[in-house]
């Protein structure tokens, strides 16, 4: 790709910022936000190679050029705070407009490409987006939405004139925006089943990108495989490589054989991705026909890994494997277990997995476990990690009596339960709701309900989570069916997918009734060990 060099835009007028041998500062004098950082690393690394997707490559003085003509056309056309919503697969138009909408002053909202109609319509409602850029991939969904978002400004990065004439947009700069502005509305889903947009400011992205390049092994001579969906951690994680100078290859399709030759044609070094990618990794049929000698840091996260994957993982490439423990609300970096730490020491002497584990906070993140009254608990009980560091959000979107639940005096309770040992290791013990995680994604089981429940022949339906090797967990639907309905998997499917999408039941089981504790709740904690003994007999 062709475009100017970060060097000849010294001495611009940039209304608002100015540049100083080459580097943007923020007009009040203040701390670098991510901008002016990468502004500095596209004149440190100009010509070597920044992403590469297919048969595209930017250097990093094309990628950051390119950057400032988006967000000085995104600034002329959009009001400053206004959110941008990015539903596109996995190309390097995602992490052009990434940088280029927080140079602009405009919020990000990233948009699962997985998304159905329905809660591409909730999202776009909720956070009241006045720009929605897409691509071929979702094209279907914007065609079956755009008709009740007149008001949104829809642009695909893949066909027509508009990219380019974007692209090549000469517009001012506007003032770098502030550390504490708006930055992303990254949504989740609540235990109510409804989305919930977390508030991440620039401080935010700052913090993280701190805590990545201070206790993560990231390089510059670093090749890496962006395999994972862009608008979720691989497209938070492209900032930290970036800044030190490291290539990004963006994988198109995001599956393991596209992974696997990637890594050997560009001889990638590093990758990150959920356990249940590098569960099929390891058992792929054809692995020893590729050439993975190049592969020198694996990082895997966001749900539990199987031991016989994080075995068979060491055993073929080396420690390697670095594991990381966040959320979206304090984003994505809370604790981390480094390839050295994966192993420990028994009282018998033998070398054993810290199966479980999640490791240690890093550097910057304080975490302490929390008995329900907010005390700390001693080492080997399990408390509620709670967390305190500059990385953690504003808040949720619109709720603020939510954000109150889980934001209490300068601590997020995330949610999650676990132990410390004497070494400060922690390790999962399980949620304190009844979240699902599937495939790296979280899974509500009350969302399910409330979709199951509204089929005409449902009466009752309560989800639980099952251990699955490919997945992570996968959901089972318990059903109690009207008098007279046939059981029917296929028909509840058919009725949940075009809502669910890929949260949809993948397993059912037909009973008369549901079991109910004293107050008359459905008691999940029994069908759930029922569900793990394998009983066929109804609740």
């Amino acid at each position: 790709m062709s475009a100017p060099s970060p060097h000849a835009e010294e001495g611009e007028s940039l209304s608002g910022a100015a540049m100083t041998g080459g580097v943007e500062r923020a007009s009040n004098g203040g701390p670098y936000t991510l901008c002016g950082l990468a502004a500095q690393a596209a004149r440190r690394h100009a010509d070597r190679p920044c992403i590469t997707q297919g048969e595209r490559r930017w250097t990093f003085a094309e990628y950051w050029a390119q950057v400032r003509a988006l967000a000085g056309a995104l600034a002329a056309r959009l009001p400053r705070g206004a959110r941008v919503g990015l539903f596109m697969a996995n190309r390097a138009e995602y992490l052009l407009l990434q940088l280029a909408l927080e140079r602009a002053g405009l919020v990000r909202v990233p948009l699962n490409t997985r998304f159905t109609a329905h809660e591409l319509s909730v999202v776009l409602r909720d956070s009241g987006a006045a720009a929605v850029f897409h691509d071929s991939a979702t094209a279907d969904r914007v065609a079956a939405v755009a008709a009740n978002f007149a008001a949104v400004w829809w642009r695909p990065v893949d066909s027509g004139d508009e990219w380019a004439a974007l692209a090549a947009s000469r517009a001012p700069l506007p003032a770098e925006p502030e550390m504490d502005e708006l930055c992303a509305l990254m949504y989740t889903s609540g235990s109510s089943g409804q989305p919930k947009g977390v508030m991440q400011s620039h401080r935010v992205f700052s913090a993280m990108v701190r805590n990545m390049l201070i206790d993560r092994d990231l390089r510059g001579d670093d090749v890496v495989g962006h395999v994972g969906p862009l608008t979720h951690a691989a497209g938070t994680y492209f900032m930290p490589w970036f800044l030190r100078g490291a290539h990004g290859v963006v994988i198109e399709g995001g599956n393991v054989d596209a992974l696997l030759e990637a890594i050997e044609r560009h001889r990638i070094t590093a990758f990150t991705c959920v356990p249940t990618l590098l569960t099929r990794i390891v058992n792929h049929p054809r692995i020893d026909a590729f050439d993975l000698s190049s592969l020198r840091s694996i990082g895997y996260g966001a749900e539990p890994i199987p031991l016989n994957t994080l075995e068979k993982a060491i055993a073929r490439f080396g420690h390697v494997l670095t594991q990381n423990y966040g959320l979206t609300e304090a984003l994505m970096t809370v604790t981390t277990l480094a390839p050295h730490d994966h192993f420990t020491t028994t009282a018998d002497n033998r070398r054993a997995p810290r199966a479980g584990s999640i490791g240690r906070p890093y550097t910057f993140v304080e975490v302490v476990l929390r008995a329900g009254d907010g005390t700390p608990v001693a080492d080997g009980e399990i408390g509620e990690i709670t967390i305190r560091s500059e990385h953690v959000m504003q808040g949720y979107w619109g709720r603020p009596e939510e954000t109150a639940r889980v934001l209490r005096d300068g601590w997020l309770w995330s949610g999650d339960l676990a132990r410390r040992d004497g070494e400060g290791f922690l390790t999962m013990a399980g949620r304190s709701k009844d979240m699902l995680k599937s495939g790296g994604f979280n899974i509500y089981p009350a969302e399910l309900e409330a979709v199951l429940t509204s089929h005409p022949s449902v009466i009752e339906a309560a989800v639980v989570g099952l251990p699955d090797a490919d997945w992570g967990e996968v959901a089972l639907a318990y059903v109690v069916l009207t008098p007279g309905a046939e059981p029917d998997a296929s028909m509840l499917i058919a009725h949940c997918k075009p809502i669910l999408g890929l949260r949809t039941p993948r397993r059912f089981r037909f009973v008369d009734r549901l079991p109910k504790n004293a107050n008359g709740k459905i008691d999940k904690p029994l069908l759930k060990t029922q569900a793990l003994a394998g009983s066929s007999t109804d609740a």
